[in-house]
């Protein structure tokens, strides 16, 4: 059985899941975020299988999100990647938070998430030593180039310029992958993409892929596909995310 709690950290709404009995316990520990314009609730099955798995599960709203939504789609739409970038930083305050309480067992920490929340996976894989495992489900981690074409980043719909754009999420940048193989490559990564996915091209996962492959030949990657899936999970792939943390985390 599983027990889910609505919580609050500084600000950030979450859904917290728990083995049932276990709230108080020290449980290895996965973060899971969800896709833009969605919330927490829309993937808060991921938490239960989850914790039904035995994991802790911190499920948070991301800015301009859920409880904090913002209600003016044009403005949703200029602040993907600040909205993202956010996520980090949440992550960070999210982390020490549990670890703090005893819930967290710091040794054995993970995060996952769809889409924006994949994205995210990728950046704290980047950024966070703690971070021992990672699953990106249709999202990438090649922020950079990912910000010519996927939603509105610099320009005359926005109001910025390129370089106030790259001001502003200086940080998200500096945690594009193209040059940390190395890093990603050093631990365990679930990357699941639809082929058919109509909003983050598949070609951003299978250049990931790729470029794991030719640095040590992908041992800490597990790859799935689906060649009819567009842009959303489907059951196959929140089985395998479940699998995947349990046989790594």
């Amino acid at each position: 059985m599983v027990e889910m709690y609505e919580e609050n950290v500084e600000g950030i709404q979450l859904i917290h899941a728990v083995p049932a009995g276990k709230y108080h316990d020290l449980l290895p520990t996965v973060f899971f975020y969800h896709g833009f314009t969605s919330s927490k609730e829309i993937y808060s099955y991921f938490g239960y299988t989850l914790a039904k798995a035995g994991y802790r599960v911190i499920l948070p709203d991301a800015l301009m999100h859920g409880a904090r939504a913002e209600p003016d789609e044009s403005v949703l739409l200029n602040n993907f990647w600040r909205i993202l970038q956010t996520n980090v930083t949440d992550l960070a305050l999210l982390k020490e938070t549990f670890v703090a309480r005893g819930l967290a067992d710091e040794n054995r920490l993970g995060v996952g998430g769809v889409s924006m929340g994949g994205m995210t996976a990728m950046a704290a894989l980047a950024h966070f030593p703690w971070v021992k495992v990672a699953a990106n489900l249709m999202g990438s981690g090649y922020f950079a180039s990912l910000a010519d074409h996927l939603y509105p980043s610099f320009g005359m719909d926005t109001g910025l310029t390129r370089e106030a754009f790259e001001h502003q999420t200086e940080l998200l940048l500096s945690l594009d992958i193209s040059d940390k193989m190395a890093l990603i490559a050093s631990k365990p990564l679930l990357v699941w993409h639809g082929e058919q996915d109509d909003v983050v091209p598949f070609g951003e996962s299978a250049r990931l892929r790729q470029a794991l492959e030719a640095y040590d030949d992908a041992p800490n990657l597990t790859f799935i596909s689906e060649p009819t899936a567009k842009h959303r999970v489907s059951v196959y792939a929140s089985i395998r995310t479940t699998e995947f943390f349990a046989a790594h985390l």
